[in-house]
């Protein structure tokens, strides 16, 4: 019982908007016709009437208007004889409802209810009375939902306009440091091969490491202003190379695997996607055990390019991961692929962390 008020209150509560205006309607009109007449009819004379005609006011909002309105090409013709059907239908059936509740609920009319002229002319009158009030209840509500729409969407289009904003403050930024990792950069490789020619006869496995950095480090700094893309093959490379750098630290003891089709040569993708990818495995991940390897699989059936990694949590890591890499992944993706773009990150029950990134090329 008190679950039943309390939906009947939640029902209430959330149109008080209507049971206010009904309510004060309907006080009106009592009071008004009352006094105009010199009478006041019985309670149940006026539930039955406002019941009746309450139905037809939301029917006419919520299935007649929408029916017509959808009809577009037929709204000039097809909402008048709506309307009619309604008028011709709900009299006659508001009289016979009302004498059949006069002869068997003993219900009280100060006027017998009878199909004659005048209660047909009071009944037209009547029902396209609620009717206009209807039709405007329901162009009001239309207008106020597509404000609503409007606002929402002009909400997302400012906020669109300011996370485009803060991407291009984050993107100077970027540039600043990209200019101040540029000082002489010549210098750097120049003394980077200097390194890896005293070094390659004496410790080859050192020497190897300082190709693979210095490939890495010319890939990573090198003038990328005039194109956002680069080749798919030349990502594949620093990722091999960064695999090669892990596993001479590790002294060979990793376990994860690269595959990649054949038919990836005329592909471009954005810059650092997969190297990011591929970074955040090593990170986190426990690539250690024989029997669960990191895997990375570089796919394309000549329309989606599909990127996919697997690897095992390392439990043993500190701190908690933010996962600000893969976030700042589907920034890039957002601004430059929109739709055509997506990348979904799981941790199944087996402790492994998955990524599968899509994209659709044109």
């Amino acid at each position: 019982m008190k679950k039943r008020l309390q939906n009947i209150f939640f029902i209430i509560n959330n149109n008080r908007i209507h049971f206010i205006a009904w309510s004060l309607f309907i006080f009106y009109e009592v009071v008004v016709t009352g006094i105009l007449r010199g009478y006041f009819a019985t309670f149940s004379n006026y539930a039955v009437f406002y019941i009746l005609n309450i139905c037809l006011f939301y029917f006419h909002a919520h299935v007649v208007m929408p029916s017509a309105k959808n009809e577009t090409s037929k709204a000039i013709w097809l909402l008048p004889v709506l309307i009619f059907i309604e008028i011709v239908v709900y009299v006659p059936m508001t009289i016979y409802i009302v004498s059949f509740l006069q002869k068997y609920a003993g219900l009280t009319i100060y006027t017998p209810a009878e199909l004659n002229s005048t209660s047909i002319a009071n009944g037209v009158w009547r029902t396209s009375y609620f009717l206009l009030f209807s039709s405007g209840y329901y162009y009001l509500t239309n207008y106020l939902k597509e404000r609503k729409t409007a606002q929402l969407a002009e909400k997302e289009r400012l906020l669109m306009i300011i996370e485009h904003q803060n991407v291009n403050a984050e993107l100077i930024k970027s540039q600043h440091a990209h200019l101040k990792a540029q000082i002489n950069p010549h210098f750097l490789f120049n003394t980077l091969s200097f390194i890896y020619s005293n070094t390659r006869k004496v410790v080859p496995e050192a020497a190897e490491a300082i190709m693979s950095l210095s490939e890495m480090m010319r890939y990573a700094i090198q003038d990328d202003s005039d194109r956002n893309f680069t080749a798919l093959t030349q990502e594949i490379e620093q990722i091999e190379n960064l695999i090669r750098l892990h596993q001479i630290k590790s002294e060979n003891g990793l376990n994860i695997y690269l595959d990649y089709d054949d038919n990836l040569k005329d592909i471009e993708i954005l810059p650092l996607i997969l190297i990011t990818l591929v970074e955040n495995i090593f990170k986190h991940g426990d690539l250690l055990k024989d029997e669960h390897p990191a895997r990375i699989s570089i796919s394309c059936d000549g329309q989606t390019l599909v990127v996919q990694t697997t690897n095992l949590i390392n439990t043993k890591t500190t701190g908690t991961s933010h996962h600000i890499g893969l976030e700042n992944i589907r920034k890039r993706l957002r601004m430059v692929y929109e739709n055509m773009a997506s990348l979904q990150t799981e941790k199944d029950i087996n402790n492994y962390f998955n990524v599968m990134l899509r994209i659709e090329l044109n």
